[in-house]
């Protein structure tokens, strides 16, 4: 099965409110993230026409970005899920992943996360890449073996924000 990681477009960065609780969960795409996002999907939909599965942080910038991706590609089920924010277990949440695709299996999955919990998700995932620095809306594509519980990067897309100017 197919793993899509995708790190959410470029975002606003943080106000002067940043140690304000939840704060950081409040900052949305700005428009280089959103058309950085719309090239990404281009590619995403080039890789895949529908997702069985998507697991989305609730953070204003990722749930931003994921409208992007579901506009242009069907989604069966979507999860939105705080165990994908960034500070979260990427490795913990990796094993309840893998161990739950045994029992549901899917053929794609997408996930749209943050940095470092995507970097930290590869890793885990493909335990031969030191954790890989994900530009924003840059996609990781893991070959993913639930039963052996591990996968491996097939593919890596970083172009978006080097094609984009404000």
């Amino acid at each position: 099965m197919k793993l899509y990681v995708m790190r959410h477009g470029e975002a606003e960065p943080p106000q002067a409110g940043r140690g304000l609780p939840g704060a950081d969960a409040l900052r949305p795409l700005t428009g280089r993230g959103r058309r950085e996002t719309e090239v990404a999907t281009e590619w995403l939909k080039s890789k895949s026409a529908t997702f069985d599965m998507a697991i989305v942080s609730p953070y204003v910038r990722t749930q931003e970005t994921f409208a992007i991706v579901r506009e242009h590609i069907p989604v069966e089920v979507t999860e939105i899920s705080e165990q994908v924010t960034p500070e979260q277990d990427a490795e913990a949440f990796a094993s309840e992943l893998m161990a739950r695709l045994q029992l549901e299996p899917a053929q794609t999955v997408l996930i749209v996360s943050h940095m470092p919990f995507v970097c930290y998700l590869i890793s885990y995932l493909d335990r031969c890449m030191q954790p890989p620095l994900f530009p924003t809306s840059g996609i990781a594509v893991v070959e993913a073996e639930p039963l052996a519980m591990c996968g491996k990067v097939i593919e890596f897309y970083r172009e978006a924000g080097d094609c984009l100017t404000d």
